[in-house]
Parts: C-alpha cells; sequence; structure tokens
C-alpha cells in the first residue's frame, strides 16, 4: 500500500521556509548576546581594545558574517534531512506522523480520538504557498506535536478529506 506522503508529498520548499524561521529567531538571540557583550563591556568601562581577546573576536563584523552564513547553510541543510524523514501515513485507524533526523519522533493518533482537523497557514506559509494540517485529541501535546507542515492546498485538503472520511466509517 502506498505511503500517504508518497501519494500527498511535501513542497519543497518547505525546507527554505524553515530555514528562514529558525534563522529569524538565530539573529534575534545573537543581537541579544551582542547587546549584553556590548554592555558588558560598557559597563566595566573598557573599550574593546582592552577587552580580552575572545570578546574581540565575537563583536568581530567579520566573525559575524561568517559565523552568520556557517549557521544559515548548516540550517538548511538540517531542514532538508529534515524533509527527507518526515513521514506520515494512515494505518487501520490510526494516523502516524514521524519526524526528525537525529532523533525520531513517532506520533500515533487514534483516528477515533481526534477532535479538531484543521488546515492553516502562518505569515511565512502564505508567503511560500504552503499550508499545514493540525490534527488533535484531547491530550495536550497531539495538538503541538500532531501536524503535517509544508503541502500545497491540494494535499492538505485531500489529506484531511482522507482522515475525516475514516473518522466518520469509525463512527459508523
Amino acid at each position: 500500500m502506498e505511503k500517504l506522503v508518497e501519494k500527498y508529498p511535501l513542497e519543497k520548499r518547505k525546507p527554505l521556509k524553515k530555514t528562514i524561521l529558525k534563522y529569524f529567531w538565530y539573529l534575534i538571540v545573537l543581537i541579544v548576546a551582542l547587546v549584553y557583550l556590548y554592555l558588558s563591556v560598557a559597563i566595566k568601562r573598557t573599550t574593546i581594545e582592552q577587552a580580552n581577546a575572545f570578546t574581540k573576536i565575537i563583536l568581530s563584523p567579520k566573525f559575524l558574517i561568517i559565523f552568520s552564513v556557517i549557521v544559515l547553510i548548516l540550517t538548511y541543510i538540517y531542514e532538508i534531512f529534515y524533509l527527507k524523514y518526515y513521514s506520515y501515513n494512515l494505518s487501520e485507524n490510526t494516523l502516524i506522523v514521524k519526524k526528525g533526523v537525529f532523533t525520531r519522533n513517532e506520533i500515533n493518533l487514534p483516528l477515533n480520538r481526534l477532535q479538531d482537523v484543521h488546515v492553516d497557514q502562518d505569515i511565512l506559509d502564505r508567503i511560500f504557498g504552503l499550508y499545514d494540517l493540525h490534527v488533535s485529541s484531547a491530550t495536550m501535546i497531539s495538538g503541538r506535536l500532531s501536524h503535517i507542515d509544508g503541502l500545497n492546498k491540494t494535499n492538505s485538503e485531500a489529506i484531511k478529506k482522507l482522515i475525516m472520511d475514516d473518522i466518520h466509517k469509525e463512527n459508523e
């Protein structure tokens, strides 16, 4: 039997979208860290020249640019592998979602326990033309972990319909 991920694959744009999102958060953390370093140097009333060698290197624009580019490239490579290992399927009465590169997580959701199935987009999804399919049960963690993100509109609606049809079969 053909897997759902093979019949309704994720879009190839997903790694780019996830890389941009993670890189945005990386930049925020970097800015906070730089402000902290700058303030710690300023509070000590020392100049950058008087600061230790490590602080000088970290505050160097050349280092920051090189480090940022390396982080960007490694994040994109990670997201490509994440897409490769991302899997989802419907079996008998269960939706199975597998994720992860270094640590693999498998989420099994019995269809008779699902309370919500919906398709949505965040801002970056709209920019990249991607859709997320969310399913959740009564457990708190299912809503956060059990979603399929990076689908096109047709595939997201098709999977939603398959799940809804299977839920209706369960209830009959």
